[in-house]
């Protein structure tokens, strides 16, 4: 079986691995992968995924026309690069952007093979909700698309139960959907934890090491942009300056980094540092020796679906979880005794959680405890099979 795997932000070492993960479990079933995207470049890796590049330039810093630009681009480069696959049995496109299920339809219909298309987030609502789109001609014809995706997908992978609930709101049969959440890499700290080198070690900085050293750490890992809202983070910080022992370390990229930076220099905190982006190693890494992992989001509950990397990651490490928001997630955390979820209003009880851990180590180690029972459910043979077993019925039709 060849599989045509289209993700325009595809990546293997930071930042989401997902697609990743899933190409390498394809392989090993016995599939062979041919991943178009963006970023990267051609090559085929020691895992036999043979990646095709369209050269396309694209950060979280872009202006908005840039953006479009990059989307555009990578739209006709991937269909040019897609019409020369024509020995493939099946396309899988992972959205966002919405534009690689256009892309993925256009294949379908010329290679005349069936593709499934994967929903990250669901699009256009979460920029109609945010606000970010208004022109009401642009909302009707991007609803359009949505709906002609969906309507002509041989099936749907969405990551939570919330997102398929939205598309069966949208008429969608729910016989064409299956939940398959982001995955936990619990192999990948196996593999950390027995082969600590000098060389995994050298990431941490000593001047990191030392700030870290007896200190309650409450960790953020990943894109730092206006959805994340580290604002939020930001007050939490400042609230919590009485209790010294507690800090907040954010790791990664995004359009408003430079912004909390300088919030955070002129605030003179000194309980909340923010480093560069890391490969996902080294993030691992770090993140054992930090004692909560932090998720937020803007206060709407369009943002209330995410199935997030770096929830799955805290998992993998067996870190207790706390997020500002509702939905699934929630349930899963208080279900298990995992963490906490605040509604983002009460950034006191957030507050009051955070606190509470960090002087309560009986109840962060069963937090703890709990995190890492739970991660086995997400691991990504379970994941990778469930999805696996859908490509095998749509090519078998």
């Amino acid at each position: 079986m060849k599989i045509l795997y289209i993700h325009q932000y595809y990546q293997r070492n930071q930042g989401g691995t997902r697609s990743y993960e899933l190409a390498k479990y394809f392989q090993k079933s016995g599939a062979e992968v041919t991943i178009i995207t963006g970023s990267s470049s051609n090559s085929k890796d020691q895992d036999k995924i043979q990646v095709k590049s369209t050269h396309t330039s694209y950060n979280q810093k872009m202006s908005k026309l840039k953006r479009i630009f990059s989307f555009i681009h990578f739209s006709f480069k991937s269909i040019l690069i897609g019409l020369g696959q024509k020995d493939s049995d099946i396309i899988y496109g992972t959205s966002t952007p919405l534009t690689v299920g256009l892309i993925s339809l256009f294949l379908s219909k010329w290679l005349k093979k069936p593709y499934i298309f994967e929903v990250r987030d669901v699009w256009p609502d979460i920029p109609i909700e945010l606000g970010y789109l208004k022109n009401r001609f642009v909302i009707y014809g991007l609803k359009k698309c949505e709906r002609l995706i969906y309507k002509h997908a041989s099936h749907i992978i969405v990551l939570s139960s919330g997102m398929k609930v939205n598309l069966i709101a949208k008429g969608v049969d729910a016989k064409k959907i299956t939940v398959a959440e982001n995955m936990v890499n619990n192999e990948l700290v196996i593999e950390i934890k027995e082969k600590k080198t000098d060389k995994l070690r050298s990431v941490k900085k000593r001047e990191l090491q030392d700030w870290m050293t007896n200190k309650f750490i409450v960790v953020h890992p990943g894109t730092m942009g206006v959805v994340n809202d580290l604002d939020y983070l930001l007050r939490v910080a400042e609230l919590v300056q009485p209790y010294p022992q507690i800090a907040f370390l954010l790791i990664g990229e995004g359009s408003q980094k430079s912004a909390l930076q300088e919030k955070i220099n002129s605030k003179q905190l000194e309980n909340i540092v923010i480093v560069d982006e890391m490969s996902k190693i080294e993030i691992f890494q770090l993140m054992e020796d930090c004692d909560l992992g932090a998720m937020n989001v803007m206060d709407n509950s369009i943002l209330w679906d995410n199935s997030a990397n770096k929830f799955f990651d805290f998992l993998a490490i067996g870190l207790p979880i706390i997020i500002n928001y509702q939905g699934w997630q929630k349930q899963l955390l208080e279900s298990t005794g995992a963490g906490a979820s605040f509604k983002y209003s009460d950034i006191e009880g957030y507050c009051n959680y955070i606190v509470d851990l960090s002087v309560n180590h009986e109840k962060r180690n069963n937090a703890a405890q709990a995190a890492k029972n739970i991660s086995h459910q997400f691991e990504v043979p379970k994941i990778g099979e469930r999805i696996f077993s859908v490509i095998k019925r749509q090519v078998g039709k």
